[in-house]
Protein backbone atom coordinates (compact mmCIF):
# COMPACT_ATOMS: atom_id res chain seq x y z
CA UNK A 1 0.00 0.00 0.00
CA UNK A 2 0.80 3.88 -0.71
CA UNK A 3 -0.24 6.44 1.11
CA UNK A 4 1.17 9.82 0.07
CA UNK A 5 0.00 13.11 2.17
CA UNK A 6 -1.59 16.22 0.60
CA UNK A 7 -0.26 18.77 3.33
CA UNK A 8 -2.87 21.49 3.53
CA UNK A 9 -2.73 21.82 7.34
CA UNK A 10 -5.93 21.41 9.35
CA UNK A 11 -7.73 19.80 6.06
CA UNK A 12 -4.67 17.58 5.35
CA UNK A 13 -5.77 13.69 4.24
CA UNK A 14 -4.12 10.88 2.48
CA UNK A 15 -3.97 9.75 -0.91
CA UNK A 16 -3.86 5.19 -0.22
CA UNK A 17 -3.44 3.71 -3.29
CA UNK A 18 -3.15 -0.30 -3.41
CA UNK A 19 -4.33 -3.43 -5.22
CA UNK A 20 -8.08 -4.46 -2.96
CA UNK A 21 -8.47 -1.59 -1.06
CA UNK A 22 -12.18 -1.56 -2.01
CA UNK A 23 -12.68 -4.53 0.34
CA UNK A 24 -11.07 -2.93 2.92
CA UNK A 25 -12.38 0.62 3.06
CA UNK A 26 -14.11 0.30 6.62
CA UNK A 27 -10.62 -0.32 7.83
CA UNK A 28 -8.85 2.86 5.91
CA UNK A 29 -11.65 4.64 6.64
CA UNK A 30 -11.84 4.34 10.66
CA UNK A 31 -11.65 7.87 11.60
CA UNK A 32 -14.76 8.36 10.14
CA UNK A 33 -16.94 5.90 11.90
CA UNK A 34 -19.98 7.44 13.55
CA UNK A 35 -21.07 9.58 10.74
CA UNK A 36 -24.05 8.78 8.73
CA UNK A 37 -22.15 8.08 5.41
CA UNK A 38 -24.10 8.74 1.96
CA UNK A 39 -23.16 6.30 -0.83
CA UNK A 40 -23.56 8.48 -4.62
CA UNK A 41 -22.40 6.09 -7.77
CA UNK A 42 -23.36 5.07 -11.18
CA UNK A 43 -25.76 2.24 -12.46
CA UNK A 44 -22.75 1.19 -14.51
CA UNK A 45 -19.81 1.23 -11.42
CA UNK A 46 -22.52 0.02 -8.79
CA UNK A 47 -23.77 -2.81 -10.58
CA UNK A 48 -19.78 -3.76 -11.31
CA UNK A 49 -18.62 -2.94 -7.67
CA UNK A 50 -21.54 -2.40 -5.28
CA UNK A 51 -21.48 -5.56 -3.45
CA UNK A 52 -17.38 -5.40 -3.03
CA UNK A 53 -18.17 -1.90 -1.69
CA UNK A 54 -20.62 -2.44 0.37
CA UNK A 55 -19.37 -5.69 2.38
CA UNK A 56 -15.81 -3.05 2.93
CA UNK A 57 -18.10 -0.70 4.16
CA UNK A 58 -20.26 -2.52 6.37
CA UNK A 59 -18.72 -1.35 9.65
CA UNK A 60 -19.59 2.51 8.53
CA UNK A 61 -23.51 1.46 7.89
CA UNK A 62 -23.53 3.16 4.74
CA UNK A 63 -26.65 4.69 3.47
CA UNK A 64 -28.18 4.65 -0.62
CA UNK A 65 -26.54 4.26 -2.91
CA UNK A 66 -27.51 7.23 -4.83
CA UNK A 67 -26.96 6.56 -8.72
CA UNK A 68 -26.99 8.98 -11.56
CA UNK A 69 -25.74 8.01 -15.17
CA UNK A 70 -22.38 8.79 -16.13
CA UNK A 71 -20.91 10.88 -18.82
CA UNK A 72 -20.22 15.09 -18.55
CA UNK A 73 -23.88 15.41 -19.87
CA UNK A 74 -25.39 14.67 -16.69
CA UNK A 75 -22.68 16.71 -14.62
CA UNK A 76 -25.63 19.14 -14.19
CA UNK A 77 -27.69 21.52 -11.96
CA UNK A 78 -30.58 19.01 -12.18
CA UNK A 79 -28.29 16.49 -11.08
CA UNK A 80 -26.72 18.17 -8.30
CA UNK A 81 -30.67 19.04 -7.03
CA UNK A 82 -31.30 15.34 -6.72
CA UNK A 83 -28.05 14.59 -4.35
CA UNK A 84 -29.20 17.32 -2.04
CA UNK A 85 -32.64 15.78 -2.16
CA UNK A 86 -30.99 12.39 -1.18
CA UNK A 87 -28.91 13.82 1.70
CA UNK A 88 -32.10 15.62 3.52
CA UNK A 89 -33.99 12.14 2.61
CA UNK A 90 -31.24 10.07 4.30
CA UNK A 91 -30.90 12.36 7.43
CA UNK A 92 -27.56 13.59 6.92
CA UNK A 93 -26.48 16.46 9.33
CA UNK A 94 -23.47 18.64 9.25
CA UNK A 95 -21.71 15.22 10.94
CA UNK A 96 -22.95 13.59 7.86
CA UNK A 97 -20.24 12.04 4.84
CA UNK A 98 -20.60 11.47 1.08
CA UNK A 99 -19.21 8.86 -0.27
CA UNK A 100 -18.36 9.11 -4.37
CA UNK A 101 -17.89 6.01 -5.86
CA UNK A 102 -17.04 6.27 -9.71
CA UNK A 103 -15.52 8.18 -12.15
CA UNK A 104 -14.37 12.38 -12.56
CA UNK A 105 -18.57 13.08 -13.07
CA UNK A 106 -19.30 11.10 -9.62
CA UNK A 107 -16.64 12.58 -7.59
CA UNK A 108 -17.37 16.11 -9.49
CA UNK A 109 -20.94 16.22 -8.65
CA UNK A 110 -20.96 14.20 -5.12
CA UNK A 111 -17.98 16.78 -4.14
CA UNK A 112 -20.04 19.62 -5.18
CA UNK A 113 -23.12 18.76 -3.65
CA UNK A 114 -21.15 18.14 -0.19
CA UNK A 115 -19.63 21.43 -0.36
CA UNK A 116 -22.95 23.28 -0.88
CA UNK A 117 -25.09 21.22 1.23
CA UNK A 118 -25.63 22.72 4.72
CA UNK A 119 -22.91 25.40 3.69
CA UNK A 120 -20.45 21.89 3.86
CA UNK A 121 -20.10 18.56 5.25
CA UNK A 122 -17.23 15.67 4.84
CA UNK A 123 -16.57 14.08 1.42
CA UNK A 124 -14.52 10.90 0.65
CA UNK A 125 -13.65 9.73 -3.06
CA UNK A 126 -13.25 6.06 -4.47
CA UNK A 127 -12.40 6.84 -7.76
CA UNK A 128 -12.79 3.76 -10.54
CA UNK A 129 -11.28 5.34 -13.31
CA UNK A 130 -8.09 5.87 -14.18
CA UNK A 131 -8.48 9.16 -15.19
CA UNK A 132 -10.33 10.10 -12.03
CA UNK A 133 -7.90 8.30 -10.06
CA UNK A 134 -4.40 10.93 -11.16
CA UNK A 135 -6.77 14.20 -11.71
CA UNK A 136 -10.33 14.84 -10.75
CA UNK A 137 -10.95 13.13 -7.24
CA UNK A 138 -7.26 14.81 -6.01
CA UNK A 139 -7.26 18.64 -5.19
CA UNK A 140 -10.63 19.80 -4.33
CA UNK A 141 -11.90 21.10 -7.60
CA UNK A 142 -15.65 20.30 -7.56
CA UNK A 143 -18.61 21.36 -9.68
CA UNK A 144 -20.84 20.94 -12.57
CA UNK A 145 -21.11 22.00 -16.07
CA UNK A 146 -22.90 24.94 -17.65
CA UNK A 147 -24.35 24.20 -21.21
CA UNK A 148 -22.16 27.02 -22.71
CA UNK A 149 -18.92 26.06 -20.64
CA UNK A 150 -17.35 23.03 -18.40
CA UNK A 151 -17.04 23.21 -14.86
CA UNK A 152 -18.13 27.24 -14.94
CA UNK A 153 -20.20 26.18 -11.48
CA UNK A 154 -17.85 24.70 -8.36
CA UNK A 155 -16.18 25.41 -5.71
CA UNK A 156 -12.94 24.10 -3.67
CA UNK A 157 -13.96 21.58 -1.24
CA UNK A 158 -11.14 19.08 -0.07
CA UNK A 159 -12.31 15.50 0.29
CA UNK A 160 -10.83 13.81 3.84
CA UNK A 161 -9.42 10.76 2.17
CA UNK A 162 -9.30 9.48 -1.66
CA UNK A 163 -9.01 5.77 -2.27
CA UNK A 164 -7.31 4.37 -4.82
CA UNK A 165 -7.96 0.82 -5.98
CA UNK A 166 -6.39 -0.45 -9.32
CA UNK A 167 -8.00 -3.90 -9.40
CA UNK A 168 -10.88 -1.44 -10.40
CA UNK A 169 -8.98 -0.72 -13.79
CA UNK A 170 -9.77 -4.42 -14.91
CA UNK A 171 -13.63 -3.52 -15.64
CA UNK A 172 -12.87 -0.50 -17.45
CA UNK A 173 -12.91 -0.91 -21.99
CA UNK A 174 -10.18 -0.07 -23.17
CA UNK A 175 -11.40 3.11 -24.43
CA UNK A 176 -11.65 4.48 -21.05
CA UNK A 177 -8.64 3.40 -19.73
CA UNK A 178 -6.80 5.04 -22.93
CA UNK A 179 -8.34 8.35 -21.52
CA UNK A 180 -7.12 8.12 -18.39
CA UNK A 181 -3.82 7.29 -19.59
CA UNK A 182 -3.44 10.42 -21.79
CA UNK A 183 -3.65 12.48 -18.44
CA UNK A 184 -1.09 10.25 -17.03
CA UNK A 185 1.44 11.30 -19.77
CA UNK A 186 0.28 14.99 -19.33
CA UNK A 187 2.41 14.60 -15.93
CA UNK A 188 4.96 13.57 -17.99
CA UNK A 189 5.01 16.38 -19.67
CA UNK A 190 4.86 18.57 -17.58
CA UNK A 191 7.03 17.28 -14.18
CA UNK A 192 8.17 13.59 -14.78
CA UNK A 193 10.63 12.82 -17.44
CA UNK A 194 11.05 9.03 -16.21
CA UNK A 195 7.22 9.02 -16.51
CA UNK A 196 7.08 10.29 -20.01
CA UNK A 197 9.54 7.73 -21.16
CA UNK A 198 7.84 4.88 -19.61
CA UNK A 199 4.92 5.27 -22.40
CA UNK A 200 7.47 4.46 -24.92
CA UNK A 201 6.99 0.72 -24.29
CA UNK A 202 3.20 0.74 -23.00
CA UNK A 203 0.51 -0.74 -25.15
CA UNK A 204 -2.29 1.78 -25.68
CA UNK A 205 -4.53 0.43 -23.36
CA UNK A 206 -1.81 -0.39 -20.48
CA UNK A 207 -2.92 -3.63 -19.93
CA UNK A 208 0.47 -4.87 -20.41
CA UNK A 209 2.09 -3.39 -17.94
CA UNK A 210 2.85 -5.35 -14.91
CA UNK A 211 0.94 -4.17 -11.27
CA UNK A 212 3.53 -2.08 -9.39
CA UNK A 213 4.56 -0.15 -12.52
CA UNK A 214 0.83 0.51 -12.92
CA UNK A 215 0.86 1.81 -9.18
CA UNK A 216 4.16 3.28 -9.70
CA UNK A 217 2.46 5.65 -12.37
CA UNK A 218 -0.85 6.01 -10.83
CA UNK A 219 1.13 6.90 -7.79
CA UNK A 220 4.30 9.47 -9.46
CA UNK A 221 0.90 11.39 -10.95
CA UNK A 222 -1.05 11.70 -7.39
CA UNK A 223 2.17 12.99 -6.47
CA UNK A 224 2.98 15.52 -8.85
CA UNK A 225 -1.00 17.03 -8.35
CA UNK A 226 -0.61 16.73 -4.48
CA UNK A 227 2.84 18.66 -4.37
CA UNK A 228 1.02 20.98 -6.69
CA UNK A 229 -2.06 21.34 -4.84
CA UNK A 230 -0.19 22.03 -1.49
CA UNK A 231 1.23 25.17 -3.10
CA UNK A 232 -0.97 26.45 -4.75
CA UNK A 233 -5.01 25.01 -3.74
CA UNK A 234 -6.78 28.05 -5.08
CA UNK A 235 -5.30 27.73 -8.54
CA UNK A 236 -3.65 31.64 -8.10
CA UNK A 237 -0.61 30.52 -10.07
CA UNK A 238 0.98 27.34 -9.89
CA UNK A 239 -1.84 25.08 -10.44
CA UNK A 240 -1.93 26.29 -13.55
CA UNK A 241 -0.02 23.95 -14.99
CA UNK A 242 -2.08 20.73 -14.23
CA UNK A 243 -4.13 22.53 -17.42
CA UNK A 244 -1.47 21.49 -19.76
CA UNK A 245 -3.64 20.65 -22.65
CA UNK A 246 -6.86 21.29 -20.98
CA UNK A 247 -7.71 24.81 -23.06
CA UNK A 248 -8.31 23.22 -26.05
CA UNK A 249 -9.59 19.94 -24.37
CA UNK A 250 -12.82 21.50 -22.97
CA UNK A 251 -13.17 23.34 -26.20
CA UNK A 252 -13.60 20.05 -28.31
CA UNK A 253 -15.51 18.98 -25.01
CA UNK A 254 -18.18 22.00 -25.03
CA UNK A 255 -18.34 22.68 -28.63
CA UNK A 256 -19.53 18.67 -29.13
CA UNK A 257 -21.64 18.78 -25.94
CA UNK A 258 -19.69 16.26 -24.23
CA UNK A 259 -20.72 13.36 -26.35
CA UNK A 260 -18.03 13.09 -29.03
CA UNK A 261 -14.65 13.06 -26.76
CA UNK A 262 -13.61 11.25 -23.82
CA UNK A 263 -12.37 13.71 -21.75
CA UNK A 264 -8.59 12.06 -21.47
CA UNK A 265 -9.21 11.94 -25.43
CA UNK A 266 -9.92 16.25 -25.33
CA UNK A 267 -6.78 16.20 -23.28
CA UNK A 268 -4.84 14.45 -25.53
CA UNK A 269 -5.91 16.67 -28.60
CA UNK A 270 -5.13 19.28 -26.68
CA UNK A 271 -1.37 18.13 -25.88
CA UNK A 272 -0.68 17.96 -29.11
CA UNK A 273 -1.89 21.76 -29.85
CA UNK A 274 -0.11 22.84 -26.70
CA UNK A 275 3.34 21.22 -28.26
CA UNK A 276 2.40 22.97 -31.66
CA UNK A 277 1.84 26.40 -30.02
CA UNK A 278 5.08 25.96 -27.66
CA UNK A 279 7.10 25.20 -30.95
CA UNK A 280 5.78 28.11 -33.26
CA UNK A 281 6.70 30.34 -30.32
CA UNK A 282 9.85 28.87 -30.40
CA UNK A 283 9.60 27.76 -26.82
CA UNK A 284 10.08 23.67 -27.49
CA UNK A 285 12.29 22.42 -29.91
CA UNK A 286 11.20 20.42 -32.86
CA UNK A 287 12.27 16.65 -31.28
CA UNK A 288 10.43 17.16 -28.23
CA UNK A 289 7.53 18.85 -29.98
CA UNK A 290 7.52 15.34 -32.21
CA UNK A 291 8.09 13.24 -29.28
CA UNK A 292 4.81 14.53 -27.29
CA UNK A 293 2.85 14.47 -30.73
CA UNK A 294 4.01 11.11 -31.31
CA UNK A 295 3.33 9.59 -27.60
CA UNK A 296 -0.14 10.89 -27.46
CA UNK A 297 -0.55 9.02 -31.24
CA UNK A 298 0.50 5.77 -29.60
CA UNK A 299 -2.31 6.36 -27.19
CA UNK A 300 -5.36 6.82 -30.06
CA UNK A 301 -7.32 6.16 -31.91
CA UNK A 302 -8.56 9.63 -30.97
CA UNK A 303 -12.35 11.16 -32.28
CA UNK A 304 -11.84 13.21 -35.40
CA UNK A 305 -11.96 17.06 -34.78
CA UNK A 306 -11.83 17.80 -38.91
CA UNK A 307 -15.93 18.76 -39.40
CA UNK A 308 -15.71 21.06 -36.33
CA UNK A 309 -16.22 24.93 -36.87
CA UNK A 310 -13.04 27.03 -36.03
CA UNK A 311 -15.00 29.47 -35.28
CA UNK A 312 -16.96 27.48 -32.61
CA UNK A 313 -14.05 26.47 -31.27
CA UNK A 314 -12.69 29.61 -30.60
CA UNK A 315 -15.48 30.87 -29.00
CA UNK A 316 -15.67 28.32 -26.72
CA UNK A 317 -11.60 29.02 -25.54
CA UNK A 318 -12.63 32.17 -24.88
CA UNK A 319 -15.22 31.45 -22.24
CA UNK A 320 -12.63 29.23 -20.72
CA UNK A 321 -12.76 29.73 -16.91
CA UNK A 322 -9.66 30.62 -16.40
CA UNK A 323 -10.15 34.20 -18.98
CA UNK A 324 -8.61 36.76 -17.24
CA UNK A 325 -8.36 40.49 -18.92
CA UNK A 326 -9.82 39.08 -21.78
CA UNK A 327 -7.01 36.80 -22.03
CA UNK A 328 -7.25 32.92 -21.88
CA UNK A 329 -3.50 31.63 -20.49
CA UNK A 330 -1.79 28.45 -22.04
CA UNK A 331 -0.07 25.96 -20.39
CA UNK A 332 2.81 25.48 -22.97
CA UNK A 333 5.68 22.89 -22.82
CA UNK A 334 9.54 24.08 -22.98
CA UNK A 335 10.80 20.33 -22.78
CA UNK A 336 9.52 17.20 -21.72
CA UNK A 337 9.13 17.72 -18.36
CA UNK A 338 8.64 21.02 -18.01
CA UNK A 339 6.33 23.85 -18.54
CA UNK A 340 5.52 27.64 -18.57
CA UNK A 341 2.27 30.06 -18.21
CA UNK A 342 2.17 32.17 -21.16
CA UNK A 343 -0.77 34.55 -21.88
CA UNK A 344 -0.06 35.81 -24.61
CA UNK A 345 -1.61 32.90 -27.09
CA UNK A 346 -2.58 34.66 -30.01
CA UNK A 347 -6.07 34.00 -32.20
CA UNK A 348 -3.56 33.06 -34.87
CA UNK A 349 -1.37 30.54 -32.58
CA UNK A 350 -4.50 28.61 -31.79
CA UNK A 351 -5.80 28.69 -35.20
CA UNK A 352 -2.09 27.42 -36.20
CA UNK A 353 -2.35 24.49 -33.72
CA UNK A 354 -5.93 23.58 -34.44
CA UNK A 355 -4.78 23.45 -38.22
CA UNK A 356 -1.74 21.03 -36.82
CA UNK A 357 -4.13 18.81 -35.29
CA UNK A 358 -6.99 18.55 -38.33
CA UNK A 359 -3.37 17.50 -39.94
CA UNK A 360 -2.55 14.95 -37.61
CA UNK A 361 -5.67 13.27 -37.75
CA UNK A 362 -5.47 13.18 -41.91
CA UNK A 363 -2.09 11.63 -41.80
CA UNK A 364 -2.59 9.25 -39.22
CA UNK A 365 0.05 10.87 -36.76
Amino acid sequence: MIEIPVELGDRRYPIVIGHGLARLLGDVLGDQKGRRVLVVSSPKVWKLHGPTVSRGLRSLSPKGPVLFPDGERHKTRETLARLHDACLASGLGRDGLVLALGGGVVGDVAGFAAATYMRGIPWVGVPTTLLSMVDSSIGGKVGVNHPKAKNLLGAFHQPRAVVVDPAFLSTLSAREVRSGAYEVLKYGVLGDRALFRSFAGASPDLREWERAALENAIATSCRIKAYVVEKDEREKGLRKVLNLGHTLGHALETVTRYRRFTHGEAVGWGLVGAATIAGRKGLLKDGARAAIVDAVDRLGPRPRLSDLSEGALLEAVSRDKKAEAGRVPFILPTSIGRVVIRPDVTLGDIRHALKAMRACERTGL
